[in-house]
């Protein structure tokens, strides 16, 4: 789902606000849970899951085409933790 259709989705569910003010809401959102991604290092969304900057190990891959060592430095990227209750929702 994109964020165009995440606020059509809204617009429609919420009938009293117009899809501009829904993208605005979605925007919002996204913007408010990305800064406290940033600055906590954890978001926890309730009854949703999880989200979490983990930092990766620096580790010895392979360059594919010639097979060749390669090191792959320390890097922080994002995971997602799916709450229990989401998990037995989408999959009972």
């Amino acid at each position: 789902m994109t964020r165009a259709e995440l606020a059509k989705r809204v617009h429609e569910a919420h009938g009293g606000i117009t899809y501009q003010e829904a993208r605005e809401v979605v925007e919002s959102v996204l913007t408010l849970m990305s800064e406290g991604l940033c600055r906590e290092g954890r978001l926890l969304v309730s009854g949703f899951g999880t989200f979490k900057v983990v930092e990766r190990k620096a580790r010895t891959g392979r360059d594919l085409g010639k097979g060749n060592p390669v090191q792959i430095p320390t890097r922080r990227t994002v995971v997602f933790v799916p709450s229990r209750q989401w998990l037995n929702e989408i999959a009972p």
